[in-house]
């Protein structure tokens, strides 16, 4: 095929990927069977309207623990407070309650005894209630407590004032928890949550320790999804994805009747992720499987296991890759991780423009590639799709055999730095700084040169499009260094934070080496948008438009990128 008629073809998928963009953002959705629950966004009322009618109603029934439980793997409890416990099973049983051992604290501080816990009325009155009595642990003394009428201050209830002293810890008393009703993430209004009450549980120098009864209310997290969406960029075309996701799997567990399928206890329950892909597309196809266990015979080492087929069609040439990858990979601290893996691949490079640069006719046909790679990772970004706090570190080398041989090279560093956001933690101002280095040697083959242009190096360009060329054919053949770097400013525009902007400068090349990496030095300063719709995930929608200014002959400009997904 001509390369006008390859243009002219290019246009007409963009024309329709813009076209379709809003289908994608409403066809994007996520099976209500198959959902991860999701959290609210921590909302903490004043303590000045908490008061403590709760109280009373916490002090007439046994305690209640609030906790998420899976079939298999148990209960998860959170922490409680400022007593200590200890249970005597871990295991989620449905015919009983669970009792817990509770023991109080030995002694309180002058400024934090169970006393000043609770909040004092303005008026002093008790509404008719009887006042609390407690003894102190350390000194014997007895304080008197007046607990308010009602829940929340509202139609001439007394108001709370808070404890001055504690005023700045989200764990003093009283403070706002999640509700005892809702799904297994917490939904719903955030409820008051009282001290313990020494007129409830005994002086610690009378009895250490006493045995209660505990109720446990939980409900199992989703942990599998089941996704269709539609989805284009300016990279990579129009696209579809139908994906089956499943973070607690286990293949050892096959079905023993159509119940365990239907109720979803087939293939689940030791914690290992599966994933299933097929994303055909107009400009690439992608199908992949791919299996990993995180905690390898009960330790620190996750083995990986990944097949895929793909394929691509760029503008000089298309290509076909098969193979699988198997990497091992150990978690030295939460951050910090490492790895090795192995990669096998037949890659086929097939219609070649003509005329062709000799760095494409020589690659034309079969090949086998070989990849043995060492990778170690420190990652302490909060989020992988919209991070603001944080960074990431990545350094990767890998030797390559087969038809080439070849060693590779990546260093990537990127730093957020949260400059304000409001009360709530919403409303978040973010600052990105981010940097890129890579070499490979001079034996690579043409698919495996680096090339820079687009949403993921420098938005301003073309896909590919600010790379070296042959001059004699104008196709861009790549080159083996690159440098690329990059500054951004995220904004909120609405108070929902569903959009976003964002202010960003792009730079950087990619040469036949590192001494020629100031030469071509492109820079593409931009504005643009983040727009994140809840029906489809975590993952915003970016809308960027850069102004190359300064650019080399021959590069292929474009000012608008857009992208649905992991962000660069």
């Amino acid at each position: 095929m001509s390369r006008p008629r390859r243009f002219l073809s290019l246009v007409r998928c963009r024309l329709a990927a813009v076209a379709l963009v809003l289908v994608a953002a409403i066809a994007g959705c996520q099976s209500d069977t198959w959902q991860f629950a999701r959290h609210d966004p921590f909302t903490e009322r004043a303590a000045s309207q908490v008061a403590d009618a709760g109280h009373a109603y916490l002090a007439a029934k046994p305690p209640t623990i609030r906790a998420q439980f899976s079939s298999d793997g148990g209960v998860s409890m959170p922490s409680f407070g400022r007593t200590s416990s200890t249970t005597t099973s871990n295991n989620y049983s449905s015919s009983g309650p669970i009792t817990t051992t509770i023991a109080p604290p030995s002694s309180y501080p002058a400024n934090n005894s169970p006393a000043n816990h609770y909040p004092t009325t303005n008026s002093g009155t008790t509404g008719g209630l009887a006042s609390g009595t407690s003894s102190s642990g350390s000194t014997g003394s007895t304080t008197t407590v007046a607990p308010p009428t009602t829940a929340y201050a509202s139609g001439g209830a007394q108001t709370v004032q808070p404890n001055p002293a504690l005023a700045e810890d989200r764990n003093a008393y009283p403070r706002m928890v999640p509700p005892l009703t809702g799904d297994a993430a917490g939904m719903g209004p955030y409820e008051p949550d009282y001290a313990p009450d020494l007129s409830v549980y005994p002086s610690p120098l009378d009895t250490p320790t006493q045995e209660l009864p505990l109720t446990i209310l939980a409900d199992e997290a989703m942990t599998g999804r089941f996704m269709f969406s539609v989805g284009v960029n300016s990279d990579a075309g129009l696209m579809g994805s139908i994906i089956v996701d499943e973070q607690n799997f286990d293949w050892t567990r096959l079905p023993t009747s159509w119940e365990d399928v239907r109720s979803g206890k087939a293939w689940r329950g030791d914690g290992q992720r599966f994933r299933l892909e097929a994303s055909p597309g107009t400009v690439y196809h992608r199908y992949m499987v791919s299996w990993q266990e995180p905690y390898w015979l009960d330790s620190q080492v996750s083995l990986g296991l990944m097949g895929q087929y793909y394929t691509r069609s760029y503008l000089d040439w298309n290509e076909q890759w098969l193979g699988g990858r198997v990497a091992l990979g150990y978690h030295f601290t939460h951050a910090l991780t490492g790895s090795l893996a192995f990669r096998g691949m037949k890659v086929t490079v097939f219609n070649p423009v003509s005329p062709a640069p000799i760095e494409l006719t020589e690659a034309v046909g079969d090949s086998s590639l070989y990849g043995f790679q060492a990778q170690l990772a420190h990652d302490t970004r909060d989020s992988q799709f919209l991070a603001t706090q944080g960074h990431l570190i990545e350094l990767s080398f890998e030797q390559v055999i087969g038809t080439y041989q070849y060693p590779q090279a990546n260093l990537d560093i990127r730093k957020y730095f949260l400059l304000h956001e409001r009360p709530d933690g919403s409303g978040r101002h973010v600052l990105s700084l981010s940097g890129r280095l890579a070499w490979t040697d001079t034996d690579t083959p043409i698919y495996e040169n680096f090339f820079a242009g687009g949403f993921t190096t420098i938005r301003g360009f073309d896909f590919r499009g600010a790379s070296p060329r042959d001059n004699a054919t104008g196709v861009f053949v790549g080159g083996h260094a690159m440098v690329l770097a990059s500054a951004e400013y995220l904004f909120p525009i609405t108070a929902d934070d569903m959009l976003r902007g964002v202010v960003f400068c792009d730079t950087g090349t990619v040469e036949p080496s590192f001494s020629d990496w100031t030469e071509n030095y492109r820079v593409a300063p931009g504005f643009g948008l983040r727009i994140t719709i809840p029906a489809m995930g975590p993952a915003p929608i970016a809308l960027d438009f850069a102004f190359p200014v300064s650019h080399e002959p021959g590069d292929r400009i474009e000012n608008f990128s857009f992208w649905v997904g992991f962000l660069r």
